[in-house]
C-alpha cells in the first residue's frame, strides 16, 4: 500500500481493511513512544512500585488510537492525531489508575 495519510487509513480501517489498521499504528508509534516517555517521566513510575514499565503505556496507547481510528469522522475536516490524542492519553491514565487502585 503507498503511503496514505492518518485521515486515509482511517477511512480504510473503517471499513474492515486490516492492514490499514496495521499502517495507522506503525506510522504512529513514534508519537505513541513519545506519549508514553513523557508520561512514564513525569509521573515518575520508573521509581514506583507499580509495575508500570513504558512499553505497558505504548500497548494501551495503541489500543486507544484503534478506538479512537473507529470513531473518527473523515468529514469533520480534522486532523486524526488531534482528534486521537485525548483518546491515546487516556488510556494509558487508565492504566496506571488501575495500577494505583491496585496497589
Amino acid at each position: 500500500m503507498k503511503r496514505r495519510t492518518n485521515e486515509q487509513l482511517c477511512a480504510l480501517a473503517q471499513k474492515g481493511n486490516a492492514e490499514a489498521r496495521s499502517l495507522l499504528l506503525e506510522q504512529n508509534m513514534g508519537f505513541l513512544h513519545k506519549t508514553a516517555g513523557e508520561l512514564y517521566r513525569s509521573m515518575n513510575l520508573a521509581q514506583s512500585d507499580l509495575y508500570v514499565d513504558c512499553d505497558d503505556l505504548v500497548q494501551e496507547g495503541s489500543i486507544g488510537l484503534l478506538n479512537a481510528a473507529a470513531g473518527f469522522d473523515t468529514k469533520r475536516n480534522m486532523k486524526f492525531l488531534t482528534y486521537a490524542v485525548p483518546a491515546i492519553r487516556n488510556a494509558m491514565m487508565d492504566m496506571v489508575r488501575d495500577a494505583f487502585a491496585a496497589f
